[in-house]
């Protein structure tokens, strides 16, 4: 097929046009911020824990021969009132880690002296603490930041550690990278 000489030029226009409309991930290194529609994200760091970290959880021989790791982050409102939280995938690229959600159980619950339920506290690992309280957040000022932790997870026997972390918005049928640490 051959492309008449007026043609070529509009072609190769739309082209470049194409190409710069379809975003990539910022690809950043740990430590580094990246903004998104209403906060800014920087992911410090990514810390291999041991499998005997586990062995906090109540039915600790359901994570045997996995190995944790700590994703340490920071978010920064750029606006006021409520925004969305950050969702991440931790892995190699290929294959994505398992996210460790700590809830507290739920056993009988103690009325306290104010008249408030109260439940067994969640585990604790002493790699991954955060002062993350989304209610207080939710209420702060544009600029207000906190530090968060999350736990991921290796496959069974698999110890290899994570090479990148992306921060993803949407569902995962549309989901959407933003940025990426490596």
């Amino acid at each position: 097929m051959k492309i008449r000489p007026q043609y070529a030029v509009p072609l190769a226009v739309s082209a470049v046009l194409l190409t710069a409309c379809s975003e990539s991930a910022r690809e950043l290194g740990y430590g580094e911020k990246a903004t998104g529609e209403d906060i800014d994200v920087t992911v410090l760091r990514v810390e291999a824990g041991t499998p005997e970290d586990l062995a906090a959880l109540e039915d600790a021989s359901r994570y045997a021969g996995r190995t944790p790791y700590y994703l340490h982050y920071r978010v920064t409102k750029n606006k006021d009132g409520a925004v969305k939280s950050p969702g991440f995938d931790v892995g190699d690229g290929k294959k994505r880690l398992t996210r460790l959600n700590i809830m507290p159980g739920f056993p009988t619950p103690t009325v306290g002296p104010d008249g408030e339920f109260t439940y067994a506290d969640p585990p604790k690992f002493d790699k991954c603490t955060d002062d993350d309280s989304s209610e207080e957040f939710e209420k702060a000022a544009k600029g207000a930041s906190y530090e968060a932790c999350s736990i991921y997870l290796t496959d069974e026997g698999d110890g290899a550690a994570p090479s990148e972390v992306k921060w993803v918005e949407g569902d995962r049928r549309e989901e959407k990278d933003i940025a990426v640490w490596k």
